[in-house]
C-alpha cells in the first residue's frame, strides 16, 4: 500500500471562521508534525485555494461565514477534487451529524480539540484515503488491461464489430468491418450502416428490430467498389443502463459470402438434378409406353394367333381314334399355357403402362390400380373422387397415377395394413391425393432415410408442378400419403 498520505508532513488545510480556534488548530498540528500552513475562513476561500494549491486533507468547520456552509463546501471539494474532509463542529447534535454524512466525511471531531483527539482521525482519514486512491489505481490498471485485451482481441478477430447508439450512428468500429464495408474510419463513424453503403446497396433483406426482447439478426448484400457482391449476416445485441433503458447495441458482421455462392451453387446443382429426374422419369414413362405397346401389339397377337391355331388344330383331332387322345390332352395343356401366357403379357403391359391411363383418364386407372391391387393382397381398398371432369396435364396425371402405385407397393410390403383409402379431391384452389392405410404406421426416421428411395421419388414428382408432398404416420394407427397440387398447374 501507498502511504505517503500519512508521512509526518501531510499538507493539512485548515477551514474555519474562528481565526483564534484556527491558529490553535495549526499550532497543535505543527507538533504532531503536519503541514498546516493555511488557513480559510469560508468555503468558498477554500475552493479558491485548492484549485491551485490542493492539500492532502482538509479540516473543516461545519458553521462558516459566508453563503456556503462547511457542508455545502465539502460536498464541492469531494466532487471536484476528492480530498478526505474532517468535519470540525462544537455540536453534537444528531441532526448536525445526519446532514454531515450527506458530505462523505472521512472522520467528526467535537471542539473543543486537543491533539490527541485531532492526531487518530486525521492517521485513520489519510491512510483510509491513501487506501482508496491505491484501489482505484489498481481497478485504473486493471481497467486498461481488459480495454488493452479485448481490443486486440476485436481488431484481429475475423468478424466485423460496431457499436451504434440508440439513434442507430456507429460510435465504434472494428479494422475488420472497415475492410468488409471498404471504408475509411471518418466515413463510418456518425453514420448508420445503410448510409455508409449508400447507393452500392443491392439486397436489404431485413432491419433489426426488437422482438421478444431480443434483435432478430438480418442478410444484407452490397457490390463492392471492385464490382464484387459481398453478403453479410449482421447479429445485434442491444446495451441497456442500469434502469434497462436502451442506450445502443453492439453488432458482429459475419461475412458469409463463400457460404451464400456455396448455397446459390447447390441450389442451381439441385434444380439441374430435378430436371435431369424429370427427364428421366419422362423418358422411362414414354419407353415404358412403348415397350408396354409392342409387347401387346407384337407378342400378344401372336399369342393369340397361335391360340387360334391350337383351336383348330384341336377340332381335326379323332377323338375315336385312342392314339390321338394323347395328342388332343397336348394341345388342350397347350392352350392353357398360352392363356396364362397372354394373362402374364397383360400384367407386365399394365405394369409397364396401364391403357386405362392413356385411354379412359386418371380415375378409371387408379380405380384399376386399387381393384388389382385388392385382388393381389387381400387388402381391401376404397377409393373416392369427385374430380370426373377435370382434365389434367397427362404429365402430371401419370405422376398422381405413380404416386398411388408406389404407396399401394409401400402398403403391401411394410404396413401390416387391412384397409386403405384412396381420395382425389378437387378444392377451391387446388388437387389433394390422400392414401391412408390403418397398419403399423411409418417412423421418422424412415420418411427421412437415404435409402427411402421410394419416398425421395414421390417427392420429386410433385416437384415440377409447385406441389406439397407429406407422409406421417402414427404408431398402429397407419400412415398416411398426402400430395397437394395447385389447380394452375393440373389443369391440361
Amino acid at each position: 500500500m501507498n502511504l505517503k498520505f500519512t508521512m509526518a508532513k501531510a499538507k493539512i488545510l485548515i477551514v474555519e471562521d474562528e481565526l483564534i480556534v484556527a491558529k490553535d488548530i495549526q499550532n497543535m498540528l505543527h507538533r504532531l508534525s503536519y503541514d498546516a500552513r493555511d488557513i480559510c475562513i469560508s468555503g468558498e476561500d477554500a475552493l479558491k485555494l485548492i484549485k491551485t494549491e490542493p492539500p492532502d486533507l482538509v479540516l473543516m468547520d461545519i458553521i462558516l461565514k459566508g453563503r456556503m456552509n462547511g457542508i455545502q463546501a465539502a460536498r464541492e471539494i469531494r466532487r471536484k477534487y476528492d480530498l478526505p474532509i474532517i468535519f470540525l463542529s462544537a455540536y453534537a447534535n444528531i441532526n448536525y451529524i445526519n446532514r454531515a454524512k450527506a458530505a462523505e466525511p472521512y472522520g467528526y471531531i467535537l471542539k473543543p480539540i486537543d491533539e490527541k483527539s485531532l492526531r487518530i482521525p486525521i492517521e485513520l482519514a489519510l491512510a483510509k484515503h491513501a487506501h482508496y486512491k491505491q484501489q482505484e489505481l489498481e481497478a485504473d490498471e486493471a481497467l486498461r488491461e481488459s480495454e488493452d485485451r479485448h481490443r486486440v482481441i476485436v481488431e484481429n478477430i475475423s468478424e466485423g464489430i460496431f457499436m451504434q447508439d440508440k439513434t442507430g450512428n456507429i460510435t465504434y468500429v472494428n479494422e475488420r468491418l472497415l475492410k468488409m464495408l471498404d471504408c475509411d474510419e471518418e466515413q463510418v463513424l456518425g453514420n448508420s450502416i445503410h448510409g455508409c453503403l449508400g447507393d452500392r446497396m443491392i439486397v436489404d433483406n431485413h432491419h433489426p428490430d426488437i422482438s421478444n426482447n431480443g434483435w432478430n439478426p438480418y442478410e444484407l448484400t452490397w457490390k463492392r467498389k471492385d464490382g464484387s457482391f459481398v453478403y453479410m449476416m449482421f447479429s445485434p445485441k442491444p446495451i441497456y443502463d442500469e434502469k434497462r433503458r436502451l442506450k445502443g447495441s453492439v453488432t458482429v458482421a459475419t461475412d458469409i459470402t463463400e457460404r451464400r455462392k456455396m448455397e446459390l451453387e447447390l441450389k442451381r446443382s439441385e434444380e439441374e438434378l430435378r430436371r435431369l429426374s424429370q427427364y428421366i422419369q419422362s423418358v422411362r414413362e414414354r419407353e415404358s409406353q412403348r415397350i408396354a405397346r409392342e409387347i401387346h401389339d407384337e407378342l400378344g397377337q401372336k399369342l393369340t394367333a397361335l391360340k387360334m391355331d391350337l383351336s383348330w388344330l384341336s377340332q381335326r383331332i379323332v377323338l375315336s381314334d385312342v392314339g390321338q387322345i394323347r395328342y388332343s390332352r397336348k394341345v388342350e395343356a397347350m392352350s392353357n399355357l398360352i392363356d396364362k401366357t397372354i394373362q402374364t403379357v397383360q400384367k407386365i403391359c399394365s405394369e409397364l403402362r396401364p391403357g386405362l391411363l392413356d385411354d379412359l383418364g386418371l380415375i378409371p386407372a387408379i380405380e384399376w390400380l386399387a381393384q388389382d391391387f385388392q385382388k393381389r393382397t387381400g387388402i381391401i381398398c376404397r377409393t373416392r373422387f369427385n374430380c370426373d371432369e377435370l382434365e389434367l396435364d397427362p404429365a402430371l396425371a401419370t405422376a398422381i397415377f405413380r404416386i398411388s402405385q408406389e404407396a399401394l407397393t409401400n402398403a403391401a410390403r411394410h404396413s401390416m395394413a387391412t384397409r386403405v383409402a384412396i381420395s382425389l379431391m378437387q378444392r377451391s384452389l387446388s388437387l389433394e391425393l390422400k392414401i391412408r392405410d390403418n397398419g403399423k404406421g411409418i417412423k421418422e426416421r424412415d420418411i427421412f432415410s437415404p435409402s427411402s428411395l421410394g419416398l425421395m421419388g414421390m417427392r420429386e414428382r410433385v416437384w415440377p408442378f409447385g406441389g406439397e408432398f407429406n407422409i406421417y404416420g402414427k404408431s398402429a394407427k397407419g400412415t398416411t400419403v398426402f400430395v397437394k397440387i395447385p389447380l394452375q398447374k393440373a389443369a391440361g
